[in-house]
């Protein structure tokens, strides 16, 4: 067995779903809180510095083929998974989407000593840094970094050998068949082609009604 399969790991099922109750209920309401740039700075870091020490750290990746959507995120300490979830998204949702939300499970989650969580994703953590952004994801993952000043977010590149992100990665791609159904609001990007085609439609069937 590889250091990547994780027959024996914890996997976590219950917070994805709280988590996924608290997206949905945030859809509805107007955030006007205004994370300050400059704290979160102290907490994200795109400068590559990363070490496969064995200390406890998170990987989080998201994947998107024909199939469908996949996320997931796993704790590694001494070079082996001691925790793991994958979610399987609707096929309309974004890697994007699926990445930031990997981020921000964890770091909902109770911990307390200094941790890193680490990303191939630069757009998810420049957008984790827009204090203006309005992506419920991205509110919802600013509002849990700044009372948690020991989470940390860390860019790593991708497909460099790192062992806690070829894990991770090979967790969400598994995510797409065998993860968790998780529901997420779809991006505006698919419900504006959705918008078209159905204008499309009923564009090209008028003149039978009018006949």
């Amino acid at each position: 067995m590889s250091v990547c399969e994780h027959d024996n790991s914890k996997t976590i099922r219950a917070t994805g779903m709280k988590f996924a109750q608290q997206i949905t209920r945030a859809k509805a309401v107007e955030f006007i809180f205004t994370p300050p740039n400059f704290l979160l700075r102290n907490q994200i870091s795109f400068e590559e510095s990363h070490i496969d020490s064995g200390a406890k750290a998170i990987y989080t990746e998201g994947s998107k083929t024909d199939e469908g959507t996949g996320s997931a995120y796993c704790i590694l300490e001494n070079y082996g998974i001691i925790a793991s979830w994958q979610g399987k998204l609707d096929r309309s949702n974004s890697v994007f989407q699926a990445e930031i939300l990997a981020m921000a499970i964890e770091a909902a989650s109770s911990l307390h000593r200094p941790i890193k969580i680490w990303t191939d994703s630069l757009s998810s953590l420049m957008a984790i840094l827009n204090p203006k952004s309005h992506h419920s994801l991205v509110r919802e993952i600013q509002t849990l970094l700044l009372p948690h000043k020991h989470i940390h977010l860390r860019w790593l590149k991708a497909h460099v050998g790192y062992l806690g992100n070829e894990c991770a990665d090979q967790l969400a791609k598994e995510a797409i068949t065998k993860g968790d159904p998780f529901l997420l609001p779809k991006p505006l990007s698919y419900l504006k082609s959705e918008k078209i085609w159905d204008f499309l439609i009923k564009l090209l069937y008028l003149p039978m009604y009018l006949c």
